[in-house]
């Protein structure tokens, strides 16, 4: 039995190389780690080029130095754009919520040692580092191959997230320690299982969809064949329904992947508000059926963006009731997560405010979604600008914040040291006010837009429309750099951070605390762990700790504190 609860008593890890540890090594807490690598990488290089259509947008005559010296040409303009989007949306919003959480803490969380597949593990991760660079390169080659390889490399990313969302969905109901029934599982376990399910299902449309657009541009077939298109549309509808069917195809995957992105952010959200309320999560099982109903709802609403390619006419009745239908899963996680923190002895630290960051912003974008859900008001009535502020709103920003709220929470575990959180209290409310000083006018903007509608008033909107623009951009400048504050938060901590000497400094009750920071190679140790009760056993009547962990027996409960047991022993 160990006399304290520190690092020392940790199984050494077997001495090997640079190589072996972190290029050819299939442990679920090294791919976890590589993958939530890929994506801090991603999500700067993304805000960089954010900035740099910023600016063009607003001082077009400044020359850019990457572009001036690419010809300025509009080709490398448009080419930002596609490179943001592809960057955030697949190797950030995607990558890191799922593939880097999911991987590290989702064989923990259940009591496995390892996932159901390592080498698919391994081959999935390092086929979306070359996706990386194919996307990255595709910026710097000519317009032509460009495209090509940008279908070759967002091919190679779905081919890589198919094989992680099979082996999360095998991992979940194959190796769950004894105990760990399904009503046990913690949410976020949930939340990565049906991302896993949905995974499988869309990946594989995109996949399908990319191979046969490759095979036309360069084996000459005709999955996709432009003139039978034509010649099958009336002659006011050709140029409209030429594309139609690639059209098809993407938005199947492309209206899901908004909820691949944010379903494992509403488990980690669900989690961090339950654990710092110190309070149960709040109907727990009706929250399991809201995040199935997001991943049902979600894959079905996919001709939303399609009611001008020919579509029949009562399509947008059904597609625009079937969108407005997420808003009843989403209000029941909303009401969750406030009946949850009501009346709770709420701990304020960062990971909780990016946490409550994220409610406020997935319900801010969430309400000018009921609006774009309606075809006919959003053809009529606004513009782009709403629906980039609505869009970056609930997927980019809110993820973000739950995706740097799970960092906070988990990097004791996976670093042994915790982040400073004095900087990042600052980081966050300079970032959660940032947001709302950048993407709240862009709503304001897309509905002035049609403001020329309205006589007399044409001169006085476009007025205010460039002033707002120029405070978008000021704003967004000023929020970028303050992410150089959680940078500088990030390294510092990680090599001169302060220690965590306790297994669980959180005092959460989940498996992956019961075990030593970071964890040892082989997770558990010699003894395989039980699990006796739920997930978020907290505050509990006649108990002297105000939660009991998923391993502790019940008839150790009585005996005395279990925090205690988990610092003297296991």
């Amino acid at each position: 039995m160990a006399t304290e609860d520190n690092n020392a008593d940790r199984p050494e890890s077997p001495q090997t190389n640079f190589l072996w540890r972190y290029v050819f090594s299939a442990d679920h807490k090294t791919m976890g780690l590589n993958y939530l690598w890929l994506a801090l990488f991603s999500v700067f290089l993304g805000m960089a080029v954010s900035l740099l259509m910023r600016i063009h947008q607003v001082w077009p005559a400044v020359q850019l130095p990457l572009l001036s010296s690419l010809g300025n040409s509009l080709e490398r303009f448009a080419a930002l754009t596609t490179l943001h989007g592809s960057l955030m949306v697949f190797l950030v919003l995607t990558a890191a919520p799922q593939a880097g959480f999911g991987n590290y803490f989702l064989p923990l969380q259940i009591g496995a040692r390892e996932m159901a597949f390592p080498t698919l593990n391994l081959l999935a991760f390092w086929a979306t580092a070359a996706s990386l660079l194919g996307l990255t390169a595709t910026f710097l080659v000519p317009s032509h191959a460009a495209i090509t390889l940008w279908i070759f490399s967002v091919a190679l990313f779905c081919a890589a997230s198919l094989g992680n969302a099979l082996n999360f969905s095998v991992t979940t109901i194959d190796l769950r320690a004894k105990g760990m029934t399904l009503p046990r599982l913690p949410l976020t376990v949930w939340a990565w299982f049906i991302n896993a399910i949905l995974g499988m299902l869309i990946f594989s449309i995109l996949l399908a969809a990319c191979v046969c657009l490759l095979s036309d541009r360069l084996l000459g077939t005709h999955f996709f064949p432009l003139l039978n298109f034509i010649a099958n549309q009336p002659a006011g509808a050709m140029g409209n329904g030429a594309l139609v069917l690639w059209q098809r195809l993407f938005w199947f995957f492309a209206q899901a992947e908004v909820y691949v992105a944010m379903l494992p952010c509403f488990g980690v959200v669900t989690h961090l508000v339950s654990t710092f309320s110190r309070k149960p999560v709040w109907k727990e099982r009706l929250v399991v059926l809201a995040l199935c109903g997001v991943g049902v709802f979600g894959f079905c609403v996919w001709g939303e963006h399609m009611f001008s390619s020919g579509m029949n006419p009562f399509s947008p009745l059904v597609f625009a009731l079937l969108a407005s239908s997420l808003g009843v899963p989403a209000t029941i996680l909303l009401v969750s997560w406030i009946g949850t923190i009501w009346g709770a002895r709420v701990q304020l630290n960062t990971a909780m405010l990016f946490a409550l960051g994220f409610i406020s912003l997935f319900l801010s974008g969430g309400l000018s979604g009921i609006f774009l859900a309606r075809h006919d008001l959003a053809a009529a009535v606004v513009s782009d600008d709403f629906v980039t502020g609505h869009f970056h709103l609930v997927m980019g920003v809110a993820a973000t914040f739950a995706i740097i709220g799970a960092l906070f929470f988990w990097f004791p575990k996976m670093f042994g040291r915790r982040l400073n959180e004095t900087l990042g209290k600052i980081h966050f409310w300079l970032t959660f006010l940032g947001v709302y000083c950048v993407f709240m006018p862009m709503h304001w903007l897309g509905l002035i837009a049609h403001s020329r509608v309205f006589p007399g008033i044409e001169i006085a909107s476009i007025a205010a429309g460039a002033a707002m623009r120029n405070f978008i951009t000021i704003a967004i400048l000023l929020t970028v750099s303050a992410q150089g504050l959680f940078l500088a938060n990030f390294l510092l901590s990680l090599f001169r951070g302060e220690k965590v000497l306790e297994y669980n400094p959180w005092r959460a009750t989940t498996l992956e605390w019961s075990v030593s920071s970071p964890p040892p190679v082989d997770d558990f140790g010699a003894i395989d762990p039980v699990v006796y009760r739920g997930a978020y056993e907290f505050s509990l009547p006649d108990v002297a700790e105000d939660f009991v962990p998923q391993h502790i027996a019940p008839e150790e409960v009585d005996k005395g504190s279990p925090v205690r047991r988990m610092r003297f022993g296991k």
